[in-house]
């Protein structure tokens, strides 16, 4: 059973969520916090729009539960259905090798009630999506998603990773759960990779009624969550870690404002930057959902900032910027810039740590001159 300290800290974090109730699972990223929950079985369906997590989500799925789609929004994930009930395959050329197939007519049948007995067999249907996810950093409408989902008798999943509890409340806007890796809340501090899933209230008010499904995704995670402590699955917080998502809860809102004010202004210089092809921020107007992310997103537009060189290697810029700090802790006080595609593609990923926005601004120009006009041998 969890401690009295673990009980108290996932109702402190459920109420910084707007979650009914939050689980702490010890697991590397969403796509491990998800199959050690258990919450999709075998017989389940996963569609799921997240390309740059493909990989991650294929080595823990089995393929014949898996669909990929490209776009975060109601109308791919309702032609994923379709194509799932007439067995097709996957949908997304980006990522081919991983494309499911259903194993049979009778596993991939929709279920007549969703909202049934946690416990009952037949199969479920999940939607995944990021608030801030996929290369180029999109920003689904996840109120549309929601009653689409809804509509379509599927449970809404969103990974809030990216922007955390702070930046964007998914339960609010009609999620069923909520998933967030602890590295931001933990301020990059924690000793061990954590995520806290949370499902929603139920919302019901005069001018909209009850989601059955909402209830449903209670108890879900939590029939979830005891199964993995009776199995004896489930490590508890250590007291190191307790104290840690205690402070990082004090201190979130703070630090959180400072890594979005970052990169807003980051995204701001490499936008004008000549060696720079592209600029993937949610909070600029050029981003294809910039309109919706203020719908979406609370305080700014995310801490991350993905960007396109005009030329070269990913790999051989970062490895003349002095403010890459690639292997600094994710969420942390330091900005870090990775290559997601690879060392060889052109593509990065900056996530604005809470350090000297100006002392990051000047290492990437010195990086951007030396890289684009390299000293003569």
């Amino acid at each position: 059973m969890s401690s009295a300290r673990e009980i108290e800290l996932a109702a402190r974090y459920a109420a910084a969520a707007s979650a009914r109730a939050a689980v702490f699972l010890r697991a590397r990223h969403v796509p491990d916090a998800l199959r050690q929950l258990g919450l999709v079985r075998p017989q389940d369906r996963l569609i799921v729009c997240a390309d740059d997590f493909a990989e991650a989500f294929a080595e823990r799925f089995p393929r014949e539960s898996l669909f990929f789609v490209d776009q975060p929004s109601p109308q791919a994930f309702q032609k994923a259905m379709g194509a799932y009930d007439a067995g097709d395959a996957g949908m997304s050329p980006n990522i081919a090798q991983q494309r499911g197939r259903r194993a049979s007519a009778t596993a991939a049948a929709r279920p007549t009630d969703p909202a049934a007995d946690p416990a009952a067999h037949g199969s479920r249907t999940f939607w995944l999506v990021n608030s801030i996810g996929c290369f180029g950093l999109r920003v689904p409408d996840l109120r549309a998603l929601a009653a689409a989902a809804r509509e379509a008798g599927a449970f809404l999943i969103v990974d809030n990773t990216v922007p955390s509890c702070f930046g964007c409340e998914p339960l609010k806007l009609g999620a069923h759960f909520s998933f967030e890796a602890l590295d931001r809340l933990g301020a990059g501090a924690l000793p061990d990779k954590l995520v806290v899933a949370g499902a929603p209230f139920s919302h019901a008010s005069r001018k909209r009624p009850a989601d059955p499904l909402a209830d449903a995704a209670y108890r879900l995670l939590g029939a979830c969550a005891e199964q993995l402590h009776a199995a004896g699955c489930a490590d508890g917080l250590t007291d190191a870690e307790a104290d840690l998502i205690a402070q990082g809860l004090d201190t979130l809102p703070e630090r959180m404002q400072r890594h979005m004010d970052h990169a807003r202004a980051l995204a701001e210089y490499l936008r004008c930057h000549p060696s720079v092809a592209r600029v993937h921020y949610p909070g600029l107007p050029q981003h294809p959902d910039h309109a919706q992310a203020a719908n979406v997103l609370l305080h700014g537009g995310g801490p991350a900032v993905d960007f396109e060189l005009a030329r070269g290697a990913a790999g051989r810029f970062l490895s003349v910027c002095r403010a890459a700090h690639r292997q600094a802790p994710a969420g942390g006080p330091l900005t870090r810039i990775s290559a997601p595609k690879g060392d060889e593609a052109q593509y990065l990923r900056l996530f604005a740590g809470v350090d000297d926005p100006l002392d990051i601004v000047d290492s990437l120009d010195q990086a951007l001159r030396l890289f684009c006009n390299p000293p003569e041998p």
